[in-house]
């Protein structure tokens, strides 16, 4: 199939989003996060995924995801970032950081006559990523609390979760950027955590790689 450079970016961008949407709530799942009663099975990239289908949790993921493509899109950001703390939010208990960088050429006009195969190889790198993330073992098995559970020890146990972003270091992105959301989602370096490479793939339109950072044992 012929593309051109244009359209590409436009594919890339819109892949790379649809990837990071599964990823997000594959996570969701494989961290046991919420119960597998909201989660439906669904088939991607020749893999049975899991999509949470809470109202709240989806509209929380759509729109930051419809914020984040016009950025990744410009390549504004590098990163996202998947951060799971305790009710105290300063107090990470894993971070998953996802970074994406894709390839372009000058040029919007050049042809592309492999369309087909460049789109084929960005499925095989998320496939590639998903099977990764799926040997991943929970930080912390399921914490359930109640309304009438007045007890704020257990309550501080409750697990919670936000998405962030990294802008990318050598632009002036953070102009390009609404102000109040790059202070909602922007991720933070933390010296606690320690990094673990869960998988780095390279192809033809993008590199991507997938990082866990864990909270260091004291």
């Amino acid at each position: 199939m012929r593309v051109t450079e244009k359209h590409l970016r436009d594919e890339v961008t819109n892949r790379c989003i649809e990837f990071l949407d599964i990823a997000i709530n594959f996570i969701l799942y494989i961290e046991q996060i919420y119960s597998n009663d909201i989660f439906e099975k669904r088939l991607k990239y020749n893999l049975i995924v899991y999509e949470c289908h809470d109202i709240e949790i989806q509209n929380y993921i759509s729109d930051f995801l419809n914020q984040i493509k016009s950025l990744l899109h410009k390549q504004l950001i590098d990163q996202i970032g998947f951060v799971i703390t305790t009710n105290n939010e300063n107090e990470i208990l894993r971070r998953y950081i996802i970074e994406l960088h894709p390839i372009i050429e000058h040029s919007s006009n050049t042809i592309h006559t492999n369309g087909n195969y460049l789109f084929a190889e960005l499925d095989s790198i998320f496939s590639t990523c998903l099977i990764e993330l799926m040997r991943q073992i929970p930080i912390s098995p399921l914490t359930i609390s109640t309304e009438n559970d007045d007890d704020d020890d257990d309550d501080n146990d409750q697990i919670r979760w936000k998405l962030q972003i990294r802008l990318c270091h050598q632009r002036n992105s953070k102009f390009e950027v609404e102000e109040t959301f790059y202070e909602q989602f922007k991720l933070i370096d933390n010296c606690l955590l320690s990094l673990k490479q869960i998988k780095s793939v390279h192809s033809q339109r993008l590199n991507i790689q997938i990082m866990c950072q864990d909270k260091k044992a004291t």
